[in-house]
């Protein structure tokens, strides 16, 4: 069965009911229809909301899932950061979880640093970076199939995240046309 990852923004479009939400309905509904495997990764709880505050619960989190029609989906676990992540919705890292982070984020974004800055609002684009490059290490590290996103830095890097185990970036209208009946 192919599996599927939901970027943050997926869950956004379905939450705003932007363009693309139609796209996302559909490989929801194959999921629903148990045609595919479905998750999201645990540190989308944990991205900037609309205030530029992360959420400090999960379970807001969680309601926004429901309110998606994304109920039950899959959580998949994310390199434990500091600070970012949710007690018991991380992994402990080793040396070899470390690199492929490494790499990833020299990917995605070169000069962001490891560690958080001190300014709030620098922090809040770290944040969100970090965040953007632990979904495609949770993707990666769990080897799921089709990583479903808009944002165009993961499709403008698909070739050399693909070489770190960052398989088949691919919009959520190309997901909705993968998961056809």
């Amino acid at each position: 069965m192919k599996k599927f990852t939901l970027d943050t923004n997926c869950i956004i479009d379905l939450e705003e009911n932007r363009p693309n939400a139609e796209h996302v309905r559909k490989v929801v509904q194959a999921w629903k229809d148990e045609r595919i495997e479905l998750a999201v990764v645990a540190v989308s709880a944990s991205e900037n909301q609309r205030s530029g505050i992360a959420n400090r619960h999960l379970s807001a989190f969680e309601q926004k899932l429901e309110r998606a029609g994304l109920a039950g989906v899959q959580y998949l676990l994310p390199l434990g950061k500091w600070d970012v992540c949710y007690w018991d919705y991380e992994l402990w890292a080793d040396d070899e979880m470390e690199r492929l982070e490494s790499k990833i984020r020299g990917i995605l974004f070169p000069s962001i640093q490891a560690s958080p800055p001190q300014d709030i609002n620098t922090n809040s684009v770290w944040r969100n970076q970090l965040c953007d490059v632990l979904v495609a290490w949770s993707h990666a590290f769990h080897k799921w199939d089709y990583l479903v996103t808009g944002d165009e830095n993961f499709h403008n890097h698909k070739h050399e995240l693909k070489k770190v185990g960052v398989i088949g970036v691919v919009y959520q209208r190309d997901a909705a046309c993968l998961c056809s009946p």
